[in-house]
């Protein structure tokens, strides 16, 4: 069988790096290896370059261990096999590379390694970082050295003539993802992965540039360091129905890859397939024949809506040739239009291979039907951003922004308990920093998106992370730019008021929503730097909290109304900024739960955003004043459309939070909270994944104003179960709840 951009996954799940852990997270002995390209690389411009090793194994055991990274992006097969792709996405003072054991795929006698290197050029992703089209393989010890790297022993390259970029259209949204393919598959080399391919005719790749770990001092190449987060996951994923078709008569056979659709000569098809549900990965097309035909690919959200991204294939008239997308598609619906020229088509099967960052979920929720559909579909959407970065929208962007990074991060951990990705997120974001000291929006990214508003929502992030894993090394290796920012915010008093007044990178809030960001990420830098062995900077920062609450409260506080306005002296008031400065204990405790009721009588705004909807739902957990979160609930189900992946994750840590009543209440998770508020429904069920290895489950049942039914804790970790204003202590293991 012949392979274009092969994934050998007939009906397999398989992770993309063969890691064992003798392979993960080390470094080579010695970095002797070389970035290499083709000598007639243009380095910026689009390309696909394939990179051929051929070698001999006689008398060779045990693990055969390599380093390996790209630029851009890379795709592995040993001996014809798919064996991994990255690198993970970070930026060229941390150029990610990644380890694996290959020895799984090798053989004796002849073998081969075969990467795929793909530029996008101009067209790269908006996340995607670049120096130049290279690719760098060093063995892990001398003796896989002196066999494989390279710069040190020859390689092969040559280009991949049948790819061409098509363009993406610019729309009225941004788009930062991939572009599309243009390929004409008679340009291809077939079988150019396989060991007995002939590649003498191929140039010899030289050397671009010498490899410089991260902690060198250096030029401005790629710093090298170890990919932080385990593998990608792999699977087959079928299409579940056909929407509609014209000019042929497919069944359910071609879905399931087993019935195969000839369309003759001169024919013109259309075919619109339904995957079921929003998803993500490498579509796979299987064809025989077709010359002189043209295969239209276009990826939509919804089956009647415009497409952004398109692909064309135009066979060669081979047999059974196998052709996937060069990048992540997303979408729900393909639509397929072929048109046959002088030769029929055969269509033998079309599936994507989803791929996603490999969590194993542990979670669980059921309650009642609404809670039901909002939690499993807010999770298969979440699940889709867990790639090599935190994507707040697969569809439009793929990219990781930190306010949404933050909570996704936490849904994820709370499914898996995986913290993995969300810590890439906060230390990629601490990268990101500008001279000035403030951090980016979104990162990586290949550009500078600053506002005051994301700095101080990184904070919140990493007091989050905290209480769900504690992890000192993160805490002091973030701390001082926890301190710039502040720092920051606290150089630009307003004269008038005594509040931040303007600064550079400031959005779009008002004062008092902006006072009271800063407010609570001073608590919470106070609550960090306790734990960080820093108390003067914890009781500085407390008492800067202090004398800004009386002075906003001066400033800002209705009596009339209840509650805070947006200006001092202002007419507008907003559910967010009372949420948030009851969280950043700028209410007093008196007015705390009559601000809250008042807060949640009030209808929600139609421009009330998910990432405002994250902490006026977390004021409603932390307060206890969660009465009217059911209601809540009901709002969020036409906005599940919206497909965000924060927004969705939002819905899934407060089914988990508020109805299940799980929370954490001091770092990592050691001890916490159950006081479930489960509104109409007369049970709750749920697990949720704890960060030590063991899980969160509650299975109650609520009849009379009573609650009863168990509780189980892991081993060690021990809290508190509230119910109507009554307290039992908990303990590790199961017990018994009736009160």
């Amino acid at each position: 069988m012949k392979y274009l951009l092969l994934w050998a996954l007939i009906g397999l799940s398989v992770t993309t790096h063969a890691q064992t852990p003798e392979a993960a997270n080390t470094a080579p002995g010695q970095w002797d290896a070389s970035w290499i390209s083709p000598v007639t690389n243009t380095p910026h411009a689009y390309g696909v370059y394939l990179f051929r090793k051929q070698f001999s194994l006689l008398n060779y055991s045990g693990p055969f261990i390599i380093h390996l990274s790209a630029d851009n992006y890379y795709r592995l097969y040993v001996n014809g096999r798919f064996a991994g792709m990255g690198p993970a996405r970070s930026d060229l003072a941390n150029w990610y590379y990644e380890t694996m054991d290959i020895s799984p795929y090798l053989k004796y006698g002849d073998n081969s390694l075969a990467i795929e290197v793909i530029n996008y050029g101009p067209a790269r992703p908006q996340g995607q970082f670049t120096k130049g089209t290279a690719l760098l393989v060093q063995g892990h010890r001398s003796r896989e050295a002196a066999i494989i790297n390279t710069g040190t022993t020859p390689w092969r390259v040559t280009e991949d003539e049948a790819f061409n970029l098509l363009p993406v259209k610019p729309g009225a949204r941004f788009y930062g993802a991939f572009p599309g393919d243009s390929i004409v598959a008679q340009y291809h080399p077939w079988g150019w992965e396989q060991t007995a391919y002939k590649d003498s005719s191929w140039e010899k790749a030289v050397i671009v540039a010498a490899t410089v770990p991260q902690g060198s001092s250096a030029g401005n190449g790629r710093l090298l360091t170890p990919r932080p987060l385990g593998p990608l996951f792999q699977e087959r994923q079928n299409f579940s129905r056909l929407v509609s078709q014209q000019g042929t008569a497919a069944d359910a056979s071609f879905l399931k890859g087993t019935g195969a659709i000839t369309i003759p000569a001169k024919r013109k098809v259309s075919l619109l397939l339904d995957a079921g549900q929003p998803t993500t990965g490498f579509p796979e097309m299987l064809i025989s024949g077709g010359l002189d035909a043209t295969i239209h690919i276009t990826y939509k959200a919804i089956a009647d809506g415009n497409a952004t991204v398109r692909d064309i294939i135009r066979p060669d008239g081979g047999n059974r040739r196998r052709i996937s997308a060069s990048g992540y598609r997303s979408f729900r619906y393909v639509q397929l239009d072929i048109e046959t020229g002088k030769a029929p088509l055969t269509l033998h099967d079309y599936f994507n291979v989803y791929t996603q960052y490999g969590l194993s979920d542990k979670s669980a929720f059921a309650a009642n039907a609404v809670a039901d559909s909002l939690w499993n579909s807010s999770k298969r959407i979440t699940l889709l951003g867990a790639q090599d970065n935190l994507y707040n929208d697969p569809f439009q962007e793929q990219l990781q922004y930190i306010q949404d990074a933050q909570i996704q991060g936490l849904a994820l951990a709370f499914f898996s308990g995986d913290h993995q990705l969300w810590r890439n997120a906060l230390l990629q974001t601490d990268q990101s920093r500008i001279p000035e000291g403030l951090v980016r929006t979104r990162y990586p990214s290949d550009d500078r998106q600053v506002t005051v508003t994301a700095a101080l929502s990184w904070i919140g992030a990493i007091q989050d992370y905290l209480l769900y894993k504690s992890d000192k090394a993160l805490a002091r290796q973030v701390y001082p730019g926890i301190k710039s920012i502040l720092d920051w915010v606290d150089r630009y008093p307003d004269a008038s008021t005594g509040l931040p007044g303007y600064m550079p990178y400031k959005d779009s809030l008002p004062l008092c929503p902006l006072t009271a960001q800063y407010l609570y990420a001073l608590r919470q830098a106070a609550l960090i730097a306790g734990y960080c062995d820093k108390p003067g900077d914890s009781l500085s920062w407390s008492r800067n909290a202090d004398k800004l609450r009386e002075v906003l409260y001066q400033q800002c506080y209705d009596a009339d109304k209840g509650w805070y306005a947006e200006m001092p002296g202002g007419k507008s008031y907003s559910r967010y900024t009372n949420a948030m400065l009851v969280l950043a204990q700028a209410v007093p405790p008196r007015q705390v739960k009559s601000i809250m009721q008042r807060l949640l009588k009030e209808a929600p705004s139609p421009q009330e955003s998910w990432r405002e909807k994250y902490y006026i739902f977390k004021a409603m957990q932390e307060t206890g004043v969660t009465a009217t979160f059911p209601a809540e609930l009901q709002v969020l189900l036409p906005l599940q459309e919206q497909q965000y992946q924060s927004a969705c994750a939002v819905t899934n840590i407060f089914l988990l939070g508020i109805m299940a009543g799980i929370q954490s209440t001091s770092y990592g998770c050691k001890t916490v909270l159950i006081a479930p508020d489960p509104g109409e429904s007369a049970y709750v069920k749920a697990t949720m994944a704890h960060p030590d290895g063991g899980l969160l489950e509650v299975d109650l049942a609520f009849k009379n104003n009573r609650v009863t039914g168990n509780v189980k804790l892991p081993f060690g970790i021990t809290g508190k179960f509230r119910w109507r204003n009554k307290e039992i202590t908990l303990h590790g293991g199961p017990q018994d709840i009736s009160l």
